[in-house]
């Protein structure tokens, strides 16, 4: 895989992150409505993953940015 793939997981990734943590704040932040433990812990789910998947993107991009060196 080469570095603009790299990148543009990373982005898409990025993306994806900041999606789901505006709209878990805007389910979570609703006031008078109910939402059930398991929504909260699906996006804290899905977010922690998406971090995870983000580490490792950055992880082999440093790999990729060393070997050209």
């Amino acid at each position: 895989m080469d570095r603009t793939e790299i990148e543009a997981n990373i982005r898409r990734l990025n993306d994806q992150l900041a999606e789901i943590i505006e709209e878990k704040n805007f389910v979570l932040g609703q006031t008078g409505r109910h939402v059930p433990g398991h929504v909260a812990r699906g996006y804290e789910a899905t977010i922690t993953r998406l971090e995870k998947e983000l580490a490792e993107w950055r992880q082999l991009l440093a790999r990729e940015e060393e070997k050209s060196r």
